[in-house]
């Protein structure tokens, strides 16, 4: 079997790597990830008889990467098209920061009729598509939950570095009981922060209750938030705007994890003289080896490649 990958981050790189040593994988071939791979490439005999991408380039760690020029050949080689988490961030171009040249959805959704189609966040249009079997892995629950544990350790990792003090004894308010939220809760009180967590919910509120960490509504951060030493925000819509800000610490570190428009006011906080730290993708840039693991396994089950 035949795999293609087009664009992606250093999760997707790690996830070709470890393909190109499983048995049932012949070839992984690859398109927009040149600008990692190009210090380590050679040139092929051209005179070569395999397959249209031998005689342009090979990865030298392992000959069963195949670095091709055209999006064209690199799609036609395989049944199983693979992209990155997530596949656009404009809804214009893929997520492709290894490419040496834009790669726009409207050039890759021309060749994919017929093909499997793997990536993070498929447009409406493409899962749409009858000719395309779309598989998309944010829809994923296991891999969701599986990529909020490399999204806490880089959280815990940036908390770390940008403080002098140590976790334990901290104050550490966390935004949001979801999934992220629940095991950030967890490490940081293992790590023996005090932990507040705000919440809309009743039932999220009474289980952090039962946890044992301090529950706040969002009406109630004002009254602690002198307090907080660390707040890491989960939540994808402002819960932390002016009135709040304007009570907090000159030095209070905050995190925010969560996607555009994020859950903090942070041109406030920058005129306030109080940091924010947006810390988007942190499986693929900090933990990029499991997180990419994480992806092959998922990967695997779905398709039935074991």
């Amino acid at each position: 079997m035949n795999i293609s990958i087009v664009g992606g981050d250093l999760r997707i790189v790690r996830l070709a790597e470890m393909y190109a040593k499983e048995k049932e994988i012949n070839n992984i071939y690859t398109y927009g990830l040149e600008k990692y791979f190009e210090k380590n490439l050679i040139e092929i005999n051209k005179n070569s008889n395999e397959d249209n991408c031998t005689r342009k380039k090979y990865e030298v760690i392992d000959e069963n990467i195949k670095i091709c020029n055209t999006l064209e050949e690199t799609i036609e080689s395989s049944d199983v098209i693979i992209s990155g988490m997530p596949f656009t961030k404009d809804n214009i171009n893929i997520n492709s920061p290894f490419s040496k040249q834009k790669i726009t959805i409207n050039e890759i959704s021309k060749l994919l009729s017929g093909k499997t189609f793997v990536a993070g966040g498929i447009p409406k249009d493409l899962c749409d598509d009858e000719k395309i079997n779309t598989i998309d892995l944010l829809k994923n629950e296991e891999l969701t939950i599986l990529n909020a544990i490399p999204t806490v350790e880089g959280t815990i990792k940036i908390a770390i570095e940008e403080r002098e003090e140590t976790i334990h004894e901290s104050n550490v308010l966390i935004c949001g009981f979801g999934r992220i939220g629940k095991i950030l809760c967890d490490r940081f009180s293992n790590l023996g922060a005090n932990i507040y967590c705000s919440a809309r919910k009743e039932t999220d509120l009474a289980w952090i209750r039962e946890k044992r960490y301090i529950p706040l509504k969002y009406d109630e951060l004002n009254k602690y938030s002198s307090e907080f030493d660390i707040v890491i925000n989960t939540v994808p819509t402002i819960v932390i705007d002016k009135k709040e800000l304007e009570h907090f610490r000159k030095d209070v570190l905050i995190i925010d994890l969560a996607s555009s428009p994020g859950g903090i006011n942070k041109e406030y906080a920058k005129g306030l003289g109080i940091k924010v730290i947006t810390a988007l993708g942190i499986p693929g840039k900090e933990m990029p080896r499991t997180a990419g693991k994480y992806i092959k396994d998922i990967i695997n089950k779905i398709l039935m490649l074991h």
